[in-house]
Formats: structure tokens, C-alpha cells, sequence
């Protein structure tokens, strides 16, 4: 069974490459927790997969939609909005 879409879907997002986000569970520990988006891609049905840089080089990609939920729900959190917490 083969799924086909009508049209290519359009996804907008506020994610950038060069924006830092920092996962929630490192707060206040040695380690900085810091994640940087380094792409953004398109695949070939339109889905737009984030590719992710932590501090030691090692690269995540996932969906776009999945990096904003972790953001909506506080798992992952902009590295500007830090200031003056933990």
C-alpha cells in the first residue's frame, strides 16, 4: 500500500539555523545541555526535518514539529529566555 498526497504540504516554522536551545533537564548542572540548529531541510513529501548540533559534535535530526512540541512543552527552551533562571 502506497500513500500519495494531493499536493506538498507547507510547513512554516520559527526554528532557524544558529538558534541555541538548551534541553531542560540540564538546567543547573556542569553540563550546558546546549543543542544548536544547524539545518533545515525539506524531504521529498515536504516534510521539514531539523538537524541539531550538541556541544560535542554529535548531529539529531528530527521533525520540525517534534523540536517546537519539546519547546511548547518546556523539554527544550531557547537559550535567550535563561536569563535570570536556575
Amino acid at each position: 500500500m502506497n500513500a500519495t498526497l494531493d499536493s506538498t504540504p507547507v510547513y512554516t516554522t520559527y526554528l532557524a539555523p544558529g538558534q541555541q536551545l538548551v534541553s531542560s533537564e540540564f538546567i543547573g548542572s556542569r553540563s550546558t545541555g546546549s543543542l544548536i540548529v544547524t539545518r533545515l531541510v525539506k524531504d521529498r513529501l515536504g516534510l521539514l526535518h531539523v538537524t541539531l548540533r550538541d556541544e560535542r559534535g554529535r548531529e539529531l535530526s528530527a521533525f520540525a514539529e517534534q523540536v517546537e512540541a519539546a519547546i511548547t512543552e518546556g523539554h527544550l527552551v531557547p537559550a535567550g529566555e535563561l536569563v535570570g533562571s536556575a
